[in-house]
Formats: C-alpha cells, structure tokens, sequence
C-alpha cells in the first residue's frame, strides 16, 4: 500500500506514528476534547456535505508533531455521539454507524476516531440545529458555512435531471435547425431501421424523448436539456444566462492561448452542446495526430485509445454541468501533455466511485441520452475505469479529479508524472520515475545501486523532491526509504483499509 504501513504488518504503533504527523487537511479534523466539543458537529455536517472525512478525538495539533492528550470522559463522549446522531432537532441525517467509530487505547491514553461519510446527495445539505443555514462545507483544512448559492446548489444536487423538464415559452422554433438536421443524419446511420431520416423534425425529436406532447393541450413542449443540446444561443440564455463554453489551446510557449472556441465569439455555427462538442473534439484529436506525427519513434499508445479517454472526459464535462450556476463555466484547455475539463457544478458520484464504475448519475440525462444516441458515450458508467485504465496501461499520470459543490475538474495526461513536471531535470525525473514504478518504497542505496548515480546526488535529488511534495520519507534511520506522495482520493480509501485491519486485531 503506498503511502500507508501495508495491512498485514498494521500495529498500533503504526497508528500512533500516523496520528503524530498527520495535520489538519481537507479529509482530517484533530480535536482535542475532555467531552463531545460542539464544534465536532460543524465539522460532521462539513464531511458530510463534502467528501467525507475522519474526525479525530484525543489530539491536539501542535508542530513538528502532534500530541496525543487523550479524551478526558470517554464513555461519556460516545454516549453523547449516538444521543445526539439520533436527535433531528441536532443533526438532520445519521451517518455514521457502529463500525464507524472506534475507539483506541495510546500510550494509555483515549483516541476516539470517527469516520464521517459523504451523504447521498439526495440527503445534503445536512444541517445541524434543525436550521437549513447551518450548513457546513469543507474548505482546505477547516469548515466554513455555506453561502445562499451553495445551500440552492445542494438542492438543485438533490434532485437532478432538471433538464428533463419542459421549457416553458420556447419552442422547436428556438432549436437551430441546423444542429438538428445534421444530429438526426449521424443517429439514422447509427440506427437505420428506425428510419429517423424520414420523419419530420419534431416527429423525430419527440420519437427521441427531447421533445412531448401536452396530455391536456397537444401542444408540442420541448425540454430543457435539448434547447441546451440543439438550440439557438441566445435562446439558450434566455432560460440559462448563465450558460458559457470555452475552448482554448495553451500548447507550446504562447502565453495566452493559439485558438478558443466559444458561444461569445463570431462563429459560423450556433455554439449548442452539441456543435461544441463536435467542434472541440475534433480540434483535439487533430492535435493529438500532431503530437503523434512529431513523436512517432516514441509512440507508445494507439491513438484510439487516449482518444477514447479524450472522449469520455468531454462528455462527462458538458452532461454532468449545472448549467444554472453562475461560475465556473464550462471550460476545456489543452496543455503540452496534458488536458483540463472544467465544469459547473459537484459530480454525482464521489472520486472512489467514478474510479471503479458502475454507477452513472447524470446531472443532465436529457444531454446524456443525446451523447448515448451519437455512439459519443456507449458504456454509461465506466468513462472512469476506462481513463484510469488508459493511464495505468501506459505509464501516464494519473487522472486527477477535483469535486466540490461549486466545480468539478478532471485533468488526464499523456506523459507520465515524472515528464509532466517540465521544471525537473534528468536525474530528478529518473529517480522520481523509478520510485513511482517501484511497488514498494525505495531507499538510497536502492536507488543508487539500480540507477548507477552516486549517493550524494541521490540524496541532493531526493531533497529536491521532498521539496517539491513529489515524493515523501517513511521510516527513520537505517530503515528510511521514500514513496511518491500520494493522491487524497487514494488516502481515504486506504485509511479506511487501515482502521478496518486495526478493529479487527484490538478486538
């Protein structure tokens, strides 16, 4: 397990040293507490509403190492827990259960560590005192109450697929004709015993689920998710004033930007989700031939298959927006090496889930439907798997994603993690690449012996590295050794694991 002790060598001295050095960070609150302290509740109601976290009682933060000063009551502080967990006027949501508190003995004395779950959107905000504003949100390395937009972002968060609604005032008439026709040639050819081709438009749209028929009126209603996908763009706005997409090309040393797409430039086409997509993917793809054509000794991937990750991250970027909210905006860049799908909006799923697939929640399943009938977005679900997959494969970088109830970030490479950092040098990128594909961690004179560079650039490189937050030291003395500095999305689960294997073995 990189990072962590490995499971099956997990004692309690392991625990201890961790909780030492750990410090307060986006998934970790250190709180000292002769009792259950108020402020554990602004700190539940925080993890809940973000990501989740741990919760640790018994502890005071202090520099360089922190100090176990133990729970003073420590029968009366769980009774407390689970008294006010099942009290609504303190807490709106119970989440956490028995085998998420546990309780450990330290150089005699009391940690209490709880493991707070990130709610089912469907129960945020979780609030506390039986008042909605008593919000908390998780921000760095504390918690801070929600604002007026966050608490009717969580709402929208609740209850998606608002794009499946009607479009109250607009018509087919605000649709691009254009968008139209040419999206219903692409899914006739992809389903040609349909015959799409040969209905009328609002026949085919209605065929399709974009658009229905008034029960009551007859009146032909379309929704709003396909005003976003085929409309006109200053229909568009109308309903969504908000709405904005932006393409750039940052590659090479311009420091601006070579080329931009986007709704609120000239444009020969209406800058729909739909003709945005088409564009900007094909732009992309040409870049990459580029790329390959230029670095064709070192091909290492098929470009199909980064084009699928290419793809998957598109259209995940433009179906899962909250296009009602007023910032960010939708915005794709293209680095050297790299490629950033910024949108509006949390994702549905967490981290850990968009990893191992299975579980697709659109925001947006009008947009997502349209992508489905275009062969754009076919295995519903497992976009994740196949970008991590695609880099585990072929050495790149890890995909990172970044979540929070105002965006959602995806970033992918093509390089690896050692060439993604363009400000490293030779051996610093061959010592931080031998450590990264080593499965365990690795000391000097392991990293000497194989790489055939002197121990005093080793040790130089090393400094340069920890420095940087590229890789970190575990163990001390003779036994010290070096791991790559992992990921927080990665820490959760493998704290997890730890816990787990630690209940087991005290109990």
């Amino acid at each position: 397990m990189r990072g962590l002790i490995t499971p099956e060598k997990l004692t309690i001295e392991d625990l201890k040293e961790w909780i030492i050095n750990v410090h307060e960070k986006y998934y970790i609150e250190l709180k000292t507490a002769s009792e259950l302290p108020n402020a554990f509740w602004e700190s539940y109601s925080s993890f809940c509403n973000t990501s989740g976290g741990w919760i640790i009682l018994g502890v005071r933060e202090t520099y360089p190492q922190n100090e176990i000063v133990g729970v003073g009551n420590p029968e009366k502080t769980l009774t407390s827990l689970w008294d006010q967990l099942s009290n609504s006027n303190k807490v709106s949501y119970k989440n956490v259960d028995n085998q998420d508190v546990n309780t450990y003995i330290i150089d005699g004395k009391t940690v209490i560590i709880v493991y707070v779950k990130e709610a089912a959107e469907s129960m945020k905000p979780v609030f506390i005192g039986g008042k909605l504003e008593n919000s908390w949100i998780r921000t760095g390395d504390g918690d801070r109450k929600t604002t007026r937009d966050e608490l009717s972002a969580f709402i929208r968060n609740a209850q998606p697929n608002q794009d499946s609604l009607s479009a109250d005032n607009f018509t087919i008439d605000d649709l691009d004709l254009d968008s139209i026709i040419t999206f219903k040639e692409r899914v006739s050819k992809r389903f040609p015993k349909r015959k799409f081709i040969e209905m009328e438009n609002s026949e085919f749209l209605t065929e399709i689920g974009a658009c229905y028929k008034d029960r009551h009126t007859g009146e032909l209603k379309i929704r709003r998710g396909i005003l976003l996908f085929l409309g006109k763009c200053n229909s568009i706005k109308e309903l969504f004033p908000h709405y904005h997409l932006d393409f750039f090309n940052r590659r090479g040393n311009n420091p601006r930007w070579s080329d931009r797409v986007s709704d609120d430039e000239p444009s020969d086409y209406e800058i729909n989700i739909y003709n945005f997509y088409n564009i900007v993917y094909e732009k992309i793809k040409n870049l990459l031939q580029e790329s390959f054509a230029l670095d064709s000794g070192q091909l290492r991937i098929p470009l199909s298959e980064f084009d699928e990750t290419i793809r998957e991250g598109l259209v995940n970027c433009l179906a899962h927006a909250d296009y009602v909210q007023g910032y960010p905006s939708v915005k794709i860049d293209v680095y050297d090496g790299w490629f950033s799908f910024i949108n509006p909006g949390k994702m549905l799923v967490s981290p850990q889930q968009f990893l191992m697939g299975g579980d697709s929640r659109p925001r947006n399943e009008i947009i997502m439907k349209m992508f489905r009938l275009l062969g754009a977005s076919e295995r519903q679900g497992f976009g994740g798997p196949l970008i991590y997959k695609t880099a585990i494969q072929h050495d790149f970088r890890r995909p990172e994603i970044i979540t929070d109830i105002e965006h959602t970030e995806l970033k992918v490479w093509n390089i690896d993690l050692a060439d993604s950092y363009s400000d490293l040098l030779g051996e610093e990128k061959d010592i931080l690449r031998f450590i990264v594909k080593s499965s365990q961690a690795q000391s000097v004179n392991m990293i000497k012996n194989k790489l055939n560079i002197s121990e005093y650039r080793v040790r130089k490189v090393i400094e340069k590295l920890e420095d940087k937050h590229l890789i970190r030291k575990i163990g001390n003395g003779p036994s010290t050794k070096y791991i790559v500095e992992i990921e927080s999305v990665e820490l959760l689960t493998q704290l997890q694991i730890m816990m787990d294997v630690l209940k087991k073995r005290v109990t």
